[in-house]
């Protein structure tokens, strides 16, 4: 049946969760001392724990796999003739900014709801470029937006360019991203028979990227999925393959217009952002589960759903800051126990 962690094994699990690394001193003096079964104790150790540079690891390996970011400078392959300044060093800095950005909130201990709408992010001087804005300093700084254009994850460039096509935007991958990492809906593969777009930059046969998705979901097989997942994709349209800022695409005015099922419109990534946050409480819900699946090494069941539930409302009584989120997760009954089933123990803690 199910049993509580003695105290040593409830630190390792702990370690590796926020730090990928095995228990300093103090978690250890607690385990000898037999204190980590005190509620109070393991949410103070959360605290010190997050706020200790050790915690960079959740952005290096938690953020990175949920945004699905972590193999970028292997995966990502614009076209050079097209994009000649993406090079890997370009694509490292990509994956730096996310990491920068995600670390930030965790350790400021600021509203996980700025992972949707905040109004700075953290450059260096190769993507500040990119960019278009211009800064002094050699390594990564943190900048303000002058502007509603960009904030948040769907303005970063990693997102942007891993959700796009070598020579072309693509809504579709887009808009399945923000299905899927923010809102946590899963989209089913399309028809074998279906066939995918033209692989072409601009216009195929005098069609825009967004006229030619628009032929193309008019398959009732395709529709259903679609509507949502393109539209969310329509608003991100003012970012280039690689994430620049555009305007016009092959001289044609960028349409970012996204109009849902629901009948709900946006205009532009401000209205996409604006709509993200009026639907919170399914960010909050995908957030808990990724990061709740992340500390017990596994997948959620049916038993969780009583614990996501209560993160989500910690969330919402803690100015939604990731403290209240994690400290829910270490102190609930599935982190601290394990279940054992004839004799054979299952493990369920997180690997390093």
């Amino acid at each position: 049946g199910n049993y509580p962690l003695d105290d040593y094994p409830l630190a390792s699990r702990l370690s590796y969760f926020l730090w990928s690394s095995m228990p300093d001193d103090e978690l250890l003096e607690l385990a000898r001392q037999e204190k980590l079964g005190d509620t109070v104790v393991l949410q103070q150790q959360v605290l010190r724990m997050l706020a200790d540079p050790k915690a960079n690891a959740l952005g290096e390996q938690f953020a990175l796999q949920w945004f699905g970011i972590s193999q970028i400078s292997q995966s990502l392959k614009p076209d050079p003739a097209l994009f000649a300044e993406f090079d890997v060093a370009l694509a490292s800095s990509m994956q730096k900014e996310v990491t920068e950005f995600f670390n930030y909130i965790i350790r400021e201990d600021r509203s996980v709801i700025e992972l949707i709408n905040a109004d700075y992010t953290f450059v260096d001087q190769q993507l500040a470029k990119l960019y278009g804005i211009q800064i002094n300093d050699p390594g990564f700084i943190k900048v303000s937006w002058p502007d509603d254009s960009r904030g948040g994850i769907l303005g970063m460039a990693a997102i942007l360019t891993s959700t796009s096509q070598p020579n072309r935007t693509s809504p579709v991958l887009r808009g399945k991203w923000v299905l899927n990492q923010l809102l946590g809906q899963t989209v089913p593969p399309p028809p074998p028979e279906v066939p995918s777009l033209a692989d072409s930059s601009g216009t195929t046969s005098g069609l825009t990227i967004r006229q030619q998705i628009e032929a193309h979901r008019k398959r009732e097989e395709c529709a259903t999925c679609h509507l949502t997942m393109d539209n969310l994709g329509f608003g991100l349209e003012n970012f280039d393959p690689i994430g620049r800022y555009r305007e016009t695409d092959q001289g044609i005015p960028v349409d970012t217009l996204g109009q849902l099922p629901s009948g709900e419109t946006f205009t532009s990534v401000k209205g996409l952002k604006e709509l993200l946050v009026s639907r919170k409480v399914d960010f909050l819900n995908t957030l808990s589960r990724k990061v709740a699946g992340y500390a017990f090494g596994r997948s959620l069941n049916e038993y969780d759903e009583c614990l996501i539930q209560t993160c989500i409302s910690a969330l919402k009584d803690n100015d939604y800051k990731p403290s209240a989120l994690i400290s829910t997760i270490v102190t609930s009954y599935q982190f601290r126990f394990r279940y054992s089933r004839g004799g054979v123990e299952l493990a369920e803690a997180a690997t390093p």
